[in-house]
C-alpha cells in the first residue's frame, strides 16, 4: 500500500517537472528568437539591398508605375528589367495605402516593414508543425520541438527579421505549404491541387525553390509509378492545378510579349514549358493508365515525356539553358559576384570561414542521416511521406553546397523532419525530446563551430580574409540621405549603394546588385579601376554628374587590383582636377565629388 502511495505521490512530482523543462525549454527558444529576429537600428535601415529595391519596386506601383512594367528606369539609364514579380509587392502596397491615411506615408511604411516579415515567420511556424504532425502521426512533443527548431533556424530567420520584405520569407512558407498538402496527396484529391498551386505561386514570385519544387514534383510522379489508379485522380489533380494556375500567375503577371521570352531567371517561356509540359505529361500517364494499367507501361511513358519535354526545351530554348549568370562580364564576377555572401559555395566557406559552416549545414545533414534511418523503419504506408521529406530536404542541401542561400529554406524543413524522425525513432522521449531539439538546432551547432574557431585555425589554417563590418559598410538608407541636397544627377557609386540611393534620392544610378545590370555595373567597376586621365573621359561619356565612394570602407579589391586606378587615388586624398569635393559633413560615411563642367581657373 505504501508503494502505491509513494508513486501516486511521485508521479505529479515527475510530470510537473517534465512540463517545466518543456516550458523553460519553450521559453528560452522564444527569447533566442527574439534575439535573433531584433534589429540594431531603424526598420528602414535594417533592410538589406534587396529589400531596399522590393521597397523602390512598390514605391513604384503606388506611384502608378504599370502592374506589368518592371523596368527601374533610373538604374543604368534607359533603365533595366528586374526579374522579380509584382505578387509581393501587391500585399505590402496594400498594407501602406490602407495604412496611409491614418498614419502617413513614412509611417506606413515602417508599421508595414516591421509587420509583414512577422506575420510569414508565424506562418512559416504553424506550416513546420503540421509537417512535424503529419510525420510524426500526431506526436505532441515532435511538434513543439518543430517550433524549438524553427526558432532558433538561424540561417532562415535573416529572412523573416523587420525589414525583411524580399521574396525569400514567402518562397519558403510556400514551399512549406507544398510539402504540407503533398504528404496528404495519397487521402486527397484537394489537397493534391493545393499543392501544386502552392508551387506555381513560389514559381510566379522566383526561382529560388525551383530545385525542390521540381523535386517534389518528381516523387509525386514516382508515387503514381508505384502505385497506379489509388492515386490517379490525386495526381491528376495535382499536375492540373500546377499547369491551370501557372498559366494564370502568367497570364496576370506578363505582357503578352513576354509569354515565351527565353528567360532563365523568372517565370517565362522555358518556365513554362518546363511546368505545363511536365503536367500535361504526367496527365497523359495517369489517361494511360485508366486504359491498361502496368508499372512497366507507367515506366515507359514517364521516361517517354520526359524525352520529349527535354527536346522541346533544347529545340526551343538552346539559348536559356546556360548557367544562371553566364551573361555577367568576368570582370563583375570577380569583383562584385564572388564577393557576395548569399552566392558562397560550401568550399569557399571551408576556405575562409570554416567555423561558420556547422551553424548552416550541420543540423539538415544530421536530419538527413536521422530521416533516412526513420525512412526504414517505417511502415509502408508512410514511406512516401519520408521519400518527399528526404528528398525535398536533399534538394536544399545540395543547392546550399553551391550557394549558401539554400541554408535558409534546408534548416526550415529540416526541423519538422528532424522533430517527426526522433519521435518516431525515440518514443520514450517525451519531452527530452524538446531539450534534443536545442542541441541540435542551427544556433547550437553555430556556438561550437564559433568556440572552436582557435582549433579550427590550427588545424586548417583558413585563408585571411577581412569582412567588412556592418559598422563600416555602405548600403543602407542612412548611409546616402546626405545626397538629397545635391541638385538631380547621375551617379557613380559602389554596387551596394545603388538600391539606398533609388529609395531616398531622386538621382540616377549605374550600379547596383542585380546580375540584369551588368552595363550598369561593368561600368562603374572599370570607372574605379581607371587611372585618372581615361576616368574622365568615361564619366564625359556615360554623362556621370556626381562620384561616390563608401568612405568607411572603400573596394579593397579594386584598390588592390589598380594602386592608381580612381578609387584608390580618392581615398588616398588625390582628387583629380576635373572632380570638386561635396561637402556632405563630417559623419558622411560616403564621399562625394561632382564632375566639373569646366576645367578650374589656374
Amino acid at each position: 500500500m505504501s508503494d502505491l502511495v509513494s508513486s501516486a505521490i511521485r508521479f505529479p512530482k515527475e510530470q510537473s517537472r517534465s512540463v517545466g523543462l518543456l516550458l523553460g525549454m519553450v521559453g528560452l527558444a522564444v527569447a533566442l528568437a527574439i534575439r535573433l529576429l531584433s534589429i540594431k537600428t531603424g526598420v528602414f535601415d535594417a533592410m538589406s539591398t534587396d529589400d531596399i529595391m522590393r521597397l523602390v519596386e512598390v514605391r513604384d506601383l503606388i506611384n502608378g508605375q504599370a502592374w506589368s512594367d518592371l523596368r527601374q528606369y533610373r538604374l543604368d539609364p534607359p533603365g533595366v528589367l528586374m526579374h522579380w514579380s509584382r505578387l509581393i509587392d501587391l500585399p505590402l502596397a496594400a498594407s501602406i495605402l490602407l495604412l496611409k491615411p491614418l498614419i502617413g506615408m513614412h509611417d506606413a511604411e515602417a508599421v508595414t516593414l516591421f509587420v509583414w516579415p512577422l506575420l510569414l515567420f508565424v506562418a512559416a511556424l504553424a506550416l513546420i508543425m503540421a509537417i512535424a504532425r503529419l510525420m510524426s502521426n500526431g506526436a505532441p512533443t515532435s511538434q513543439i520541438s518543430a517550433a524549438v527548431l524553427t526558432m532558433l533556424a538561424a540561417p532562415a530567420l535573416v529572412h523573416f527579421r523587420p525589414g525583411a520584405i524580399d521574396h525569400h520569407s514567402a518562397q519558403i512558407d510556400l514551399l512549406l505549404s507544398m510539402l504540407v498538402f503533398a504528404l496528404q496527396i495519397e487521402r486527397s484529391a484537394i489537397k493534391a491541387a493545393l499543392a501544386g498551386l502552392s508551387a506555381s505561386l513560389s514559381l510566379a514570385i522566383g526561382l529560388e525553390m525551383l530545385p525542390a519544387i521540381a523535386t517534389i514534383s518528381v516523387a509525386v510522379t514516382g508515387l503514381f509509378i508505384w502505385r497506379g489508379a489509388p492515386v490517379a485522380r490525386q495526381v491528376a489533380a495535382f499536375a492540373g492545378a500546377l499547369a491551370a494556375s501557372s498559366l494564370g500567375f502568367a497570364l496576370a503577371l506578363l505582357p503578352s510579349q513576354a509569354l515565351a521570352s527565353p528567360v532563365c531567371d523568372a517565370l517565362g517561356g522555358p518556365l513554362l514549358l518546363s511546368i505545363v509540359g511536365g503536367s500535361v505529361g504526367l496527365i497523359l500517364m495517369v489517361a494511360i493508365d485508366r486504359c491498361h494499367s502496368a508499372i512497366w507501361l507507367r515506366l515507359i511513358s514517364a521516361a517517354g515525356s520526359a524525352a520529349a519535354l527535354a527536346a522541346t526545351a533544347i529545340w526551343l530554348f538552346a539559348g536559356s539553358l546556360a548557367a544562371p549568370y553566364a551573361q555577367l562580364d568576368p570582370l563583375v564576377v570577380s569583383l562584385w559576384l564572388d564577393n557576395v555572401q548569399e552566392t558562397t559555395s560550401l568550399a569557399t566557406m571551408l576556405r575562409l570561414g570554416p567555423e561558420e559552416v556547422p551553424g548552416f549545414y550541420a543540423f539538415p545533414v544530421l536530419t538527413l542521416g536521422i530521416a533516412i534511418v526513420t525512412f526504414f523503419r517505417s511502415n509502408s504506408l508512410d514511406r512516401f511521406r519520408w521519400v518527399l521529406g528526404i528528398a525535398t530536404l536533399a534538394s536544399l542541401a545540395a543547392i546550399s553546397v553551391w550557394e549558401m542561400r539554400g541554408t535558409g529554406g534546408a534548416a526550415m524543413v529540416a526541423a519538422p523532419i528532424f522533430s517527426a524522425a526522433a519521435a518516431v525513432l525515440w518514443p520514450s522521449f517525451g519531452t527530452n525530446l524538446v531539450l534534443l531539439a536545442f542541441l541540435v538546432s542551427p544556433v547550437t551547432f553555430a556556438t561550437l563551430g564559433t568556440s572552436a574557431k582557435p582549433l579550427i585555425d590550427l588545424i586548417v589554417r583558413p585563408q585571411k580574409f577581412v569582412f567588412e563590418s556592418d559598422a563600416s559598410s555602405c548600403r543602407s538608407i542612412s548611409d546616402v540621405a546626405a545626397m538629397r541636397q545635391l541638385p538631380h544627377g547621375r551617379v557613380m557609386a559602389p554596387i551596394d549603394l545603388g538600391p539606398a540611393i533609388l529609395a531616398e534620392t531622386d538621382h540616377v544610378v549605374f550600379a547596383a546588385p542585380y546580375h540584369r545590370n551588368n552595363n550598369g555595373n561593368l561600368a562603374m567597376l572599370k570607372l574605379m579601376l581607371a587611372p585618372a586621365p581615361v576616368a574622365h573621359q568615361m564619366l564625359l561619356e556615360h554623362q556621370v554628374d556626381y562620384v561616390l565612394i563608401c568612405r568607411t570602407s572603400p573596394n579593397r579589391n579594386i584598390i588592390e587590383r589598380a594602386p592608381d586606378g580612381l578609387e584608390a587615388r580618392l581615398v588616398r586624398g588625390e582628387t583629380p582636377e576635373y572632380l570638386e569635393p561635396m561637402n556632405l559633413g563630417s559623419t558622411a560615411k560616403i564621399a562625394a565629388w561632382r564632375l566639373r563642367t569646366q576645367a578650374p581657373a589656374p
